[in-house]
């Protein structure tokens, strides 16, 4: 394991798709309230449809953090597409392999996503979702920033396990 310097962020392209879904189904795998997609479903994405995600940067973008040529992190980030909801930006999918963490790794993909929505012209807020199984994650959002300003009860369930969902949002302005 090496320090935080040994990391590299970059926004990924077509040609990380493949080593991007192998890290979404691990995040999923081992996480599974702490993501509202299940494994069964994100099987669904096609590595088509992932290329042609990451090579639209006008709306979305996914930032990678790799450790050498090793993808170990990533976060997504997606303008609302609606004109009167224009102004919002949505972070998701945010995960660090273990090794990775408690190095900066997600303090800077987060601040990648944050410094990505204010590159959209008229973004003045982003908003992201975790739940009460992301312990860990909810500490680096507020401690980022974020203020939470709804609770959904019971917005996950999975075999047999419940969690509430936060919802915050972070200024721009």
């Amino acid at each position: 394991m090496g320090n935080a310097a040994s990391l590299n962020f970059r926004l990924l392209v077509p040609d990380d798709a493949d080593t991007l879904t192998v890290l979404r189904k691990e995040a999923l795998e081992s996480h599974p309230l702490a993501f509202g997609a299940s494994i069964q479903e994100d099987r669904a994405l096609s590595i088509d449809f992932v290329r042609a995600s990451l090579a639209d940067r006008q709306a979305s973008a996914i930032l990678g953090l790799f450790e050498g040529t090793e993808l170990v992190g990533m976060v997504g980030v997606v303008r609302e597409a609606k004109l009167k909801a224009r102004h919002k930006a949505h972070i998701w999918g945010m995960y660090v392999t273990p090794r990775a963490r408690g190095r900066g790794a997600g303090r800077g993909l987060l601040a990648g996503a944050l410094e990505q929505a204010r590159s959209w012209s008229g973004v003045e807020q982003v908003h992201l979702s975790v739940t009460e199984a992301a312990v860990e994650a909810r500490r680096l959002y507020e401690s980022a920033g974020f203020r939470e300003w709804g609770r959904e009860p019971r917005s996950l369930q999975w075999e047999g396990q419940v969690v509430d969902e936060r919802h915050l949002v972070f200024d721009l302005r």
